[in-house]
């Protein structure tokens, strides 16, 4: 069931999307550890803390300063009408001012993979993210191996701006990224 308190962004054809409240913390604790061994390569090595609902009610309250800050905005999407989380989007570290960036992340329930369900949403958030934040350029990086994520962000409109050596610690070793980025179009 999705929690009352949620707040619902938009949704898509398929999907329904919302913020990352507190209240989704049983969901994203069962969306992490069904998805915690496909996860597994593209991330941190994460502490058992890290699945815990505890610990995601944690990160959620902390990350709830940035968002009142207008630094993030995190989101989870479901099947439209549905109270599965099926996916996380990640919009980070915002730079206003003469930059007017912000950072893109995310991740997608390995039975929904290939679908095209993370095209979707993405689509629609980065339209909310322009119009909400104001942003010119979002940035998303990932590993030189990841086709899918490359596939994702060109689909979007990304460009490749580069390759960072050793650029992350990515399950227990510095692995090299693919830097990406889209800029929005200036008449938006």
């Amino acid at each position: 069931m999705i929690p009352p308190q949620a707040t619902k962004l938009f949704s898509t054809e398929r999907t329904d999307v919302y913020r990352l409240t507190e209240h989704f913390s049983p969901a994203m604790e069962i969306f992490l550890k069904r998805n915690r061994e496909n996860f597994t390569p593209f991330e941190p090595l994460r502490a058992e803390d890290y699945f815990s609902e505890a610990g995601i009610r944690q990160r959620i309250t902390l990350s709830d300063l940035d968002h009142e800050a207008r630094k993030s905005l995190l989101l989870v999407f479901t099947l439209k009408d549905s109270a599965e989380i099926i996916g996380s989007i990640n919009f980070t570290n915002f730079i206003y001012g003469v930059f007017q960036a912000g950072h893109l992340g995310f991740s997608l329930d390995q039975e929904y993979e290939g679908k095209g369900f993370m095209y979707e949403a993405l689509s629609s958030a980065m339209d909310y993210v322009r119009r909400q934040y104001g942003l010119h350029r979002i940035m998303a990086n990932h590993l030189a191996d990841n086709q899918r994520s490359k596939n994702t962000l060109a689909k979007l409109g990304f460009v490749q701006e580069g390759f960072a050596r050793s650029y992350l610690k990515i399950n227990g070793k510095w692995q090299d990224h693919v830097l990406n980025a889209y800029v929005f179009p200036e008449d938006e």
